[in-house]
């Protein structure tokens, strides 16, 4: 196993550009998490096609490569293999790139709840299981014997001291010291502490400053915005600290500004922003529950994909410790992950595509069994869509019931078969028959659904194909015969692909070609075909022909940087072309003036399976 996992890592590493083009990566339960510093460079459908590999997204600033449960194993090997590992906040050199605020911010939190999210579902299964052979329903085990006393303890520790978890995580995420962070977290749950902000005598910092009485334990987003201030006073004090001081002083005084901040202003205010989401979600529901549940089981699967999710996470949470269950996010991704593994599953037992059907099966039952829904949603639903709306129609109706019935969540764990006691209630009653009961429906509607509206399609990426071949001209042949040649589609001076100022492309490792100092800011289609991928900044074009060129077009280096501001295209991805066209423009000038070099790199990635590439007389000849 240890063999394949290494053999996947190296495939992933050559296919995002090897190490050179890595910034960092992480991984969460199923994706490893690449900072790239050239997005452009891994080509979707060869990324995907390495056999253990389920699908690739883009977000968040990151390119994610879909492995599943043996995600961890994967990521220790390429951590091994390249030396890179999680460095939170690492960007090369002068890349400042405008981010979305939301995406930043969702990037934050999720980069904060992954890691921990082993132990909240260990603590919150613990607390299940205690429910199930506790005096409520089995009544097996006293609520004052020592061993409940204890092993409610462990069920309950992480989401009591989720403020210090999440301080930590934060740090790691800010790349800020863990220890500092953690040691002002840890004060908003110390007991003293608890107990001074809980009682009915005001509370003043040095007998002037007040301090707002609060509960902190469970929380998270204090913990989040001390970190987040930690960060920039670490910074700060690191720049202004002499040499000979830094290893006393320096902590003394990031640990002496920011403590009481977080306790007089930040946690106050994370407290009030987390009830304010609470109360904001609890209003929603509280209106027409039956409503608000049909869009949010039916929309889950987009939510996810987007990382929206991770901002009802907090909430979710907060309602786990008062008032101990969650009536949103947990029936709602119960309705979606169970109609993913139905969907899968009718997909399997439909297609007579033998690589589809090899996918279908266990992306079904992982998605069934351990609620891990990305190898069915980009291996599965999302490539053939008919599969991916009988998906959200059954998780929807599902959602709808769920919110009739008011279903409740009582512990936090990814909902799917094995899962489905976090809907057991404390104090019994119809609430696991209810989650049983929707558990069901989902899987059997959307199994249904999905066989019906499943007509054999292959994936998405065979019939892209037969489309582009269909595309281009009538006398093209599918299989390169000879030489062929095609001219540069940049006009300008053609240099040998040595020459390019990076290493990535002038090493090869991307494939064979030249690149050109352009004298005209236009890319012309060089051949019939169609366009593979175009980059969101605009800066880098994935083209294919009908006789099996693929070829990379990379405007200048490091103008993914630029967030496509000096380019306008022509095409999308997906859409065809003719010889000739137009299909990108962009400004040299400016191009410049960012400091960034004007070498275009135009890159035949498939040029060892053509048989080579030459260059004569600025024309591109491949083959022969």
């Amino acid at each position: 196993m240890a063999d394949k996992n290494r053999e996947i890592a190296e495939a992933v590493i050559s296919a995002v550009g090897g190490a050179a083009n890595i910034t960092s990566v992480t991984h969460c339960m199923t994706r490893l998490r690449f900072v790239l510093k050239d997005q452009s460079i891994p080509k979707k459908q060869e990324v995907e096609q390495i056999i253990g590999v389920m699908g690739t997204n883009i977000a968040g600033g990151q390119y994610q490569v879909i492995i599943g449960n043996s995600v961890g194993s994967v990521y220790k090997e390429v951590a091994a293999l390249t030396g890179i590992g999680d460095v939170p906040g690492a960007e090369s050199a002068g890349e400042k790139k405008k981010v979305n605020p939301i995406i930043t911010a969702l990037d934050f939190i999720s980069g904060c709840m992954a890691p921990l999210f082993p132990a909240i579902i260990a603590g919150g299964l613990i607390k299940v299981l205690l429910v199930i052979f506790g005096p409520t329903l089995l009544g097996g085990m006293s609520d004052t014997s020592d061993t409940y006393i204890l092993m409610n303890a462990l069920g309950d520790a992480p989401f009591y001291f989720l403020p210090v978890i999440v301080a930590f995580t934060a740090s790691r995420k800010l790349n800020c010291n863990s220890y500092l962070a953690v040691m002002v977290a840890s004060v908003l749950i110390y007991p003293d502490v608890i107990t001074l902000l809980g009682g009915e005598t005001a509370t003043y910092l040095f007998g002037v400053i007040p301090v707002t009485h609060g509960s902190y334990s469970s929380s998270i987003i204090p913990a989040m915005l001390s970190t987040i201030l930690l960060k920039y006073v670490e910074i700060l004090v690191d720049r202004f600290t002499p040499d000979w001081s830094k290893n006393f002083l320096k902590p003394l005084i990031i640990v002496a500004v920011t403590a009481p901040i977080t306790l007089c202003l930040l946690a106050p205010l994370g407290l009030m922003v987390g009830n304010g989401l609470q109360f904001v979600i609890n209003s929603v529901y509280g209106v027409a529950p039956w409503l608000a549940m049909l869009i949010f089981a039916g929309l889950m699967p987009f939510i996810v994909m987007t990382g929206m999710h991770w901002a009802f996470v907090p909430a979710c949470l907060l309602a786990l410790a008062d008032p101990g269950y969650d009536v949103m996010l947990i029936p709602a991704m119960l309705c979606s992950n169970t109609a993913q593994a139905g969907a899968a599953f009718g997909v399997a037992f439909k297609t007579k595509d033998k690589a589809m059907k090899q996918m279908a099966f266990p992306a079904g039952i992982s998605a069934l069994l351990a609620g891990v829904t990305e190898p069915a949603m980009y291996g599965v639903t999302l490539k053939l869509k008919k599969p991916m709306i009988a998906a959200c129609i059954a998780s929807g109706i599902c959602g709808f019931l769920s919110g009739l019935v008011q279903l409740k969540g009582y512990a936090f764990a990814t909902p799917c078969l094995t899962a489905l006691v976090q809907f057991i209630a404390p104090d019994g009653g119809n609430n696991i028959l209810f989650g049983v009961g929707i558990f069901a429906l989902a899987l059997l509607l959307s199994f249904v659904l999905s066989f019906i509206m499943t007509k054999n399609e292959k994936p998405e990426t065979s019939a892209d194909a037969e489309g582009a071949t269909a595309a281009v001209a009538e006398n093209t042949v599918n299989v390169l015969e000879g030489k062929v040649q095609i001219p540069c589609p940049v006009k300008g001076q053609v240099i040998p692909l040595s020459e390019v100022k990076d290493n990535t492309f002038a090493s090869g490792i991307l494939g064979e070609g030249c690149a050109v100092i352009p004298s005209e800011g236009k890319v012309f289609a060089p051949f019939d075909g169609v366009c593979e991928n175009v980059l969101d900044t605009l800066h880098a074009l994935g083209l294919r022909s009908g006789q099996g060129i693929e070829m990379l077009i990379h405007v200048g280096l490091e103008t993914v940087t630029l967030n496509g501001a000096p380019f306008k295209s022509h095409i999308h991805s997906g859409e065809h072309f003719r010889k000739g066209e137009l299909l990108l423009e962009f400004d040299i000038e400016a191009i410049r003036k960012a400091g960034c070099e004007i070498q275009t790199p135009i890159i035949i990635t498939n040029a060892e399976a053509l048989g080579g590439v030459t260059i004569e007389d600025e024309r591109i000849v491949i083959g022969g």
